[in-house]
């Protein structure tokens, strides 16, 4: 792989840039970075070198540790002072576009017109694309774009915008279900704004009393679980924070991926009507179908083709239960259909990027 430039006159780093580049930006350092792998390949297989501008830590946690060595694409490690810094100095000429892949770092909720003061007065506008992760302040302010990138339709106040979902992550392995022990894994931060751990614990407790031993639920993230019974611990294995390749690792090994929205939280609320989940584009991703409450599955994609759809909160311990007891054969189905619906939004969102990109 390609690495960053060092221009000796100006003693300064700069991006690696070709005739063909397109940059790739992500400007947030604590989220988000996890669509950055998928949005490069798009480029990618739009015949662009790409260009990406990536901080050191991000780079060491293995965000594209399971990239082909030979991809078209360059890794420029910076801080995000000095990235800042580079685009304040570039009218972006010398690249074919520039992708920012959260936005929402570049304004706050004061005003949206902020977001061009990170670049040059010189740099070319119509070079600059964004992807916004929460619609809900602009479209409420009335000064929401058509042309914003979301990674998947909106569903609030009849606003629109450009979606590509970016669920490429490399090579990785697309595994059977485990014969001996299901395996469910719930992955990000243990807060209640992003799921329901309380109704994940309530669950293995009831699988448990009714006799069933041969699951266990893996948790990815940070912050710490509720207390619960020590005769649950062989159930529930906590593995913390991990940086991205150790995650990918797990989630090969995991069968279903676990969500626990409800549709009473406002917290929730936004996993149907103006953002989404990074669980989501590992979903698809990785084929691991989820267990998902009714109403957050249409909208998202699943339905019982390709996963497991429960009606009501209290259905999740049953939900659980059809996977553990669910056959090799009809997991494969599921992700089999799981396959398609993924294959098919990376081809609408190919086009979609495409589209954008040429006017």
């Amino acid at each position: 792989m390609k690495y960053i430039f060092f221009d000796l006159f100006n003693k300064k780093k700069v991006p690696a840039i070709k005739e063909n580049t397109f940059l790739v930006w992500e400007p947030c350092s604590k989220s988000h970075a996890e669509v950055v792998p998928g949005f490069c390949k798009y480029l990618l297989d739009l015949g662009y070198h790409v260009s990406v501008l990536i901080t050191p830590d991000r780079y060491k946690e293995g965000l594209f540790s399971r990239f082909n060595n030979n991809e078209n694409i360059s890794f420029n490690k910076l801080s995000q002072k000095q990235i800042r810094k580079y685009f304040k100095n570039t009218d972006l000429s010398d690249v074919k576009g520039l992708l920012v892949t959260t936005v929402g770092k570049l304004y706050d909720e004061v005003n949206y017109d902020e977001i061009y003061n990170t670049f040059s007065q010189n740099a070319n506008k119509s070079k600059i694309f964004f992807v916004e992760h929460e619609a809900k302040f602009a479209v409420d302010k009335g000064i929401w774009k058509d042309d914003l990138i979301t990674l998947r339709k909106l569903n609030y106040k009849g606003a629109k915008s450009i979606v590509i979902n970016p669920h490429y992550f490399g090579e990785i392995k697309i595994t059977p279900k485990n014969q001996d022990i299901t395996n469910f894994v719930t992955v990000g931060a243990i807060r209640d704004k992003r799921k329901n751990n309380e109704q994940i614990i309530n669950a293995i407790e009831e699988l448990y009393k009714k006799g069933y031993k041969n699951f266990k639920v893996t948790v990815i993230g940070k912050g710490t679980l509720k207390a619960f019974n020590k005769e649950l611990r062989p159930y529930i294995d906590i593995k913390g924070r991990l940086p991205f390749d150790k995650m990918y690792d797990e989630i090969e090994k995991a069968d279903f991926m676990l969500t626990s929205y409800n549709a009473d939280n406002p917290a929730h609320q936004r996993y149907n009507t103006t953002g989404t989940s990074g669980n989501f584009q590992l979903i698809y991703g990785f084929l691991k179908p989820c267990i998902i409450l009714k109403d957050f599955a249409s909208i998202n994609g699943f339905s019982e083709d390709n996963s497991i759809i429960y009606n009501k909160d209290d259905e999740y311990p049953l939900s659980m239960e059809k996977g553990i007891n669910m056959t090799q054969d009809e997991y494969l189905k599921l992700q089999e259909n799981l396959k398609i619906y993924a294959k098919d939004f990376y081809n609408r969102s190919l086009e979609s990027l495409r589209g954008l990109i040429n006017g």
